[in-house]
């Protein structure tokens, strides 16, 4: 037998990892390596036949070990993450969203909007975002409402309990493991699930930006919960995760047309589409709309006008998108001024997005909505305001997602 796939993966995406991030709050101990390296060690000879064992039971050492090692590297990175951090200060080597969550999380416990207030009194005035310009987020929480719903049982537990403090990297670790877990579910061969698996965790276009908070496998999670009851044919239950997915972050929207798609080609029927439907709607107004009622404009200033360039210290125009083209070759002069990029996103996303749902319509399955949408919010983002370096790491897990999502029987 020669050796695996998988195990070349593991290799080469677990070594530069732990070799790139700490994985100790202190000095690494050379046991935590030598564990880790005695994992890739059996890893690596189960391939080559030297245990008389069969097939199946090899499979399961392999994923046994897998999330070992997943413990003991990405799991030892995110505890030193944290410990570190708090040992430090409160913005030491996090992203500026998890400084602010934690924030708006004891606003919320409080009775204070977490969309209405500012936060300058709060610690992410000293999360270092330029040395001229003011961090525009001091001013807007972007954020949906259930990024920080969900959180706040961890909060409670944590800030009330042992350790005695929160870091928002909790939840999302928590949500990490999950997605994992969906994962090694939803694929059944065996090589192709230790490949899924290796390539969702060590994916090095995403990992270093979930190290330091930033939400993409927060709000995956929930809509990969929801592809995963898609599959499974639980067609009205699925909307209620891809809800919470759309309340989490606005990274989700793009999906909808196409959700709304497969949902109709999957019965030809209008009335059951929309009665499909309604989990999805109601799960997203039953946690946006409160605090949409609380105070509209804030809420829609944060969420939607501060991302397009509409709102009072929107966010800049930044990234590798269009908008940085522009600005480079001075058709916009001033990265804080509004451009109507959605004149770009109307010219060429609406064309594609028919061309898409056409496409999708000729074989109607989740994995090639998962394309679709990864598709479409490659070009969405493009012509966006802002394209920016986690953006495409997203994108390239929705891909990775889409490659490894088992075919379906009987596609509508």
């Amino acid at each position: 037998m020669t050796i695996r796939l998988d195990t070349i993966l593991l290799f080469a995406l677990l070594i530069p990892f732990i070799m790139t991030y700490r994985i100790s709050p202190g000095e690494t101990p050379y046991w935590l390596f030598g564990l880790i390296f005695l994992g890739l060690f059996l890893y690596l000879l189960l391939d080559l036949s030297i245990f008389k064992i069969s097939e199946k039971t090899r499979n399961l050492f392999k994923y046994v070990l897998l999330w070992l090692l997943i413990v003991f590297s990405i799991g030892a990175a995110f505890y030193s993450a944290i410990i570190v951090r708090h040992q430090t200060s409160p913005v030491y080597g996090v992203h500026d969203i998890i400084i602010q969550q934690e924030s708006a999380i004891r606003f919320l416990l409080h009775g204070v909007n977490p969309y209405a207030t500012d936060y300058f009194n709060t610690p992410l005035k000293d999360w270092h975002y330029s040395d001229t310009e003011i961090n525009p987020a001091l001013y807007h929480f972007v954020m949906e409402p259930f990024y920080l719903l969900f959180s706040i049982p961890f909060y409670i537990v944590m800030a009330h309990g042992p350790p005695g403090f929160f870091d928002g990297r909790i939840p999302l670790l928590f949500l990490f493991f999950a997605l994992l877990i969906m994962a090694s579910k939803l694929v059944k061969e065996p090589s192709k699930k230790l490949e899924f698996i290796i390539l969702l965790a060590f994916n090095p276009a995403m990992l270093g930006y979930t190290l330091e908070g930033r939400s993409d496998i927060f709000m995956f999670t929930f809509l990969f919960a929801g592809f995963y009851l898609l599959a499974k044919n639980k067609v009205f239950l699925a909307g209620i995760p891809i809800g919470l997915a759309f309340a989490v972050k606005q990274s989700a929207w793009p999906i909808l047309p196409f959700y709304a798609a497969y949902l109709f080609f999957k019965t030809k029927n209008i009335s059951e589409t929309f009665k499909n439907l309604l989990p999805f709607i109601i799960t997203f107004f039953l946690i946006s709309g409160p605090f949409l009622l609380w105070d509209y404009r804030s809420f829609l200033n944060s969420t939607v006008f501060y991302l397009s360039g509409s709102a009072p210290n929107s966010y800049p125009i930044s990234g590798y998108g269009l908008g940085a083209l522009l600005k480079e070759f001075n058709f916009i002069k001033d990265s804080n001024s509004y451009y109507p990029f959605w004149i770009w996103q109307a010219l060429i996303g609406l064309p594609l997005m028919i061309w898409l749902i056409n496409w999708q319509k000729k074989e109607n399955s989740v994995q090639k909505l998962i394309i679709i949408y990864g598709i479409f919010l490659f070009v969405f983002w493009y012509f966006s305001r802002y394209f920016n370096n986690s953006h495409l790491g997203y994108i390239s897990m929705v891909f990775i997602t889409a490659y490894f999502w088992p075919e379906e029987k009987g596609k509508g």
